[in-house]
């Protein structure tokens, strides 16, 4: 039994060993550290940071568009994400009403009233800025025509983005549950996009706008773009800040759906500056159209206002229904946090982090900080007495006093959270911020003297702990108003890395240029249907490249100021056919694309194809994931389940492979073709609706086919020539 006690107790032994050194060195020379923090403080002001600088988010504004060649970037963007909720918090707390934060639950009518209440006040400022204009004031936003040139110039890094925070949602690796939530979300951004439309664009249009103010800037999402030497000497860092935290939101939507609907749902609000810059621009004449088509396209009506209440509204029904009264209410919050940054961002450097003194006394500890504490109180009450011996002082206390079963007692709160303030001080083994530089979680770690000593689940919340700490760790108020269990951020992206779960970049896993590592004739023919009729013993082997394709082109729209080109217009017009959306109309849809009898996508097709088979429901089938396991588990033969992970690989690179994608993409429109030909796959109505989307497909493709072949990318012209050989190459081997 004594053997056995031992082999229990060894985890901590070591444990005892590696704290006495950290302790040790840090107080054995008598040094004491005195905690500087009460609990109040623990829990408001430890997120302080300086204000970051334009030149930061000058960079970020660029890696954020160009993610194929900084992949490194996701967990430092996701800290810095999680830092802008928090801060949006934050400020939202100051405000005497409090805004969306006020709305302490959720209901569709609760909704409803607040977002009556934020037009109602748009539109009372309005009002007395036309009284007072009446009255015989002058202009309030512009003194001059120079300056409203200036102004529209100082604008341009959030404009160059529009539409940018709904750039991930609705892909192919969306749970299909969520399916009609998404799709009415991308509905908002393909028409921030011009619906295919270059005309219609809304980054098109703001550039339009700046070169008849006489500026002529780079792509928006080049390298050029962030010179200064293009920005009159405009710092500008409020602007460069507020993009970022659009191309920031985007990124992670399996994570953080809620806080994007609830962004989205501000962000289409009509505000007052929008309509007072409509105003002013036209009187110094400067042509305010890009101003008035937000004010008219936003209407709470039949609008992008509109269109954003419904989406979040029926997200959180739907989580009501599934998931439970909780669940809805947690994901109010999130959506709440969303809607929050969008009202704040710009501004959100300047948070210093710490609360009003009344809030402050309130509050109880952040959750995080909670689960460190019961982490060290279990540990404690099995392991306090193997450090009676350790001459180590922390706070005036040896380690054994701090670890004794009294100290962690429910009155001792306040000396607990004493000992938090002291460790998040004793570098290197804490490096605050950086738990990857942090000695003692590479002591916790394989070969590390404590390792075994913490779970799985303790190290990641004593690493998240610990990346709250630094300067950019301001994540806590985020965890604790949302209720959510924190996540560090290189586990959360860690999980992320395989192409069949969302993640915005994946680095290559075959450097060389895509499809190089397939053998295909140079002489394979493009102009006749070379598939066989399929029947249902194709169908392992078809569903898995059915599902797969879709996700071929849909991350080349991720940058809007990618998109305002021929080629990227195109495109578009082929993802809302295979997405299921109406035809474009020479007007936008609106709301009545959210109101109509939803069109089958090729998604909701593939799962039929599924059904028709026998091998599944729409509640078994419910991920890209489980389709490519059910057509594993049904004989999908080897070339298909390698081309499939290939497709999903290389899409992940939308501008270094956008030819190659392209022509990958027409080649399957033969396999389309032939399922629809196909009389025991789909129903005759299905069929039917196929053919629609094909024949809407093939006019898009082959317009950005020869638009990419205009500008005579040799690259990417060949792309197009390899993709298609490779695509009929590999179909006719799988399909015959």
């Amino acid at each position: 039994m004594f053997y056995l006690s031992c082999l229990v107790s060894a985890p901590f032994v070591m444990l005892a060993a590696v704290f006495y050194r950290l302790w040790s060195k840090i107080f054995i020379k008598e040094v004491t550290i005195v905690p500087s923090l009460e609990v109040k403080k623990w829990v408001a002001g430890r997120s302080a940071s300086k204000p970051k600088s334009a030149d930061h988010y000058r960079q970020l504004f660029y890696k954020l568009q160009n993610l194929e060649d900084h992949a490194d970037l996701l967990e430092s963007a996701r800290d810095e994400l999680l830092a802008m909720f928090s801060s949006a918090v934050n400020i939202s707390l100051k405000k005497s009403n409090k805004g969306i934060l006020a709305v302490d639950r959720y209901s569709a009518e609760s909704v409803e009233r607040f977002m009556d209440g934020e037009q109602d006040r748009a539109m009372a400022e309005w009002n007395l800025y036309l009284q007072r204009r009446k009255q015989g004031q002058g202009p309030e936003l512009f003194s001059s025509t120079e300056e409203a040139k200036q102004w529209v110039l100082k604008q341009a890094p959030v404009k160059y983005v529009d539409g940018a925070w709904l750039a991930h949602v609705h892909k192919i690796t969306t749970p299909f549950a969520l399916r009609t939530v998404t799709k009415n979300a991308w509905q908002v951004l393909s028409e921030e996009l011009g619906d295919g439309d270059i005309s219609k664009h809304h980054v098109h249009l703001y550039r339009e706008l700046l070169k008849e103010c006489g500026f002529e800037l780079p792509e928006g999402y080049s390298k050029d773009y962030i010179d200064p030497k293009y920005w009159n000497g405009h710092e500008n860092s409020e602007k460069w800040e507020a993009a970022v935290a659009q191309l920031l939101i985007s990124l992670f939507p399996d994570e953080f759906l809620p806080e994007i609907l609830g962004f989205n749902m501000h962000y289409e609000l009509i505000t007052e500056d929008t309509l007072l810059a409509n105003h002013e621009l036209k009187e110094m004449g400067v042509n305010p159209y890009y101003f008035l088509i937000h004010i008219v396209i936003d209407n709470a009506d039949s609008g992008h206002t509109a269109m954003a209440a419904h989406t979040l509204t029926n997200y959180l029904d739907m989580i009501r229904a599934t998931q439970g009264e909780a669940a809805c209410q947690q994901a109010w919050k999130r959506a709440q946090v969303g809607y929050a940054l969008s009202a704040t961002a710009g501004g959100l450097s300047k948070d210093d982090g710490v609360q009003e003194q009344s809030q402050a006394q309130g509050m109880s500890l952040d959750r995080l900080s909670s689960r460190i504490l019961e982490i060290f109180s279990a540990k404690a009450s099995v392991s306090h007495q193997l450090h009676c011996q350790s001459r180590a002082r922390i706070g005036g206390k040896t380690l054994a006093e701090w670890l004794s079963p009294e100290m962690w007692s429910v009155s001792r709160s306040e000396e607990q959270v004493q000992l938090l303030t002291a460790l998040s001080q004793a570098k290197p083994w804490i490096c605050p911020g950086a738990s990857n530089k942090s000695l003692l979680m590479r002591e916790l770690a394989w070969k590390g003297k404590m390792f075994g000593a913490f779970t799985q689940d303790e190290t990641a919340a004593l690493g998240a702990w610990i990346d709250a700490l630094g300067p950019n760790g301001q994540s806590l108020r985020y965890w604790n108003y949302t209720g959510r269990d924190p996540l560090a951020s290189k586990e959360a992206v860690g999980r992320l890395q395989d192409p069949v779960q969302h993640h915005p970049v994946i680095a290559p896993h075959d450097l060389r240029e895509p499809g190089a590592a397939y053998s295909t004739s140079s002489t394979t023919s493009t102009n006749t249907k070379t598939l066989p009729v399929l029947t249902k013993s194709h169908l392992a082997d078809v569903t898995a490249l059915w599902f797969a394709h879709i996700g071929l082109l849909e991350n080349t729209i991720n940058t809007p100021a990618r998109t305002a080109d021929p080629i990227y217009a195109n495109i578009i017009r082929v993802l809302r056919a295979q997405a299921g959306f109406e035809m474009e109309m020479p007007i936008v849809a609106g709301m009545d694309e959210l109101r109509r009898l939803t069109c089958p996508s090729l998604v909701e097709l593939g799962r039929e194809l599924i059904c028709n088979a026998g091998w599944g429901t729409d509640a078994s089938v419910g991920s890209l994931q489980d389709v490519l396991d059910t057509a594993a588990a049904h004989g999908q033969s080897e070339e298909s389940r390698r081309l499939a992970k290939d497709m999903l690989y290389w899409a992940t690179r939308p501008s270094a492979n956008l030819g190659f994608l392209v022509g990958l993409s027409s080649a399957f429109l033969d396999l389309k073709e032939a399922v629809a030909r196909a009389p025991e796959l789909l129903s005759h109505q299905s069929r039917i609706v196929l053919e629609a989307i094909v024949a809407r497909e093939r006019q898009g493709m082959e317009e950005c086919m020869r638009e990419i072949r205009q500008t005579n990318n040799e690259v990417h012209c060949e792309g197009i020539s390899r993709g298609v050989r490779l695509g009929m190459s590999e179909l006719r081997k799988i399909c015959k």
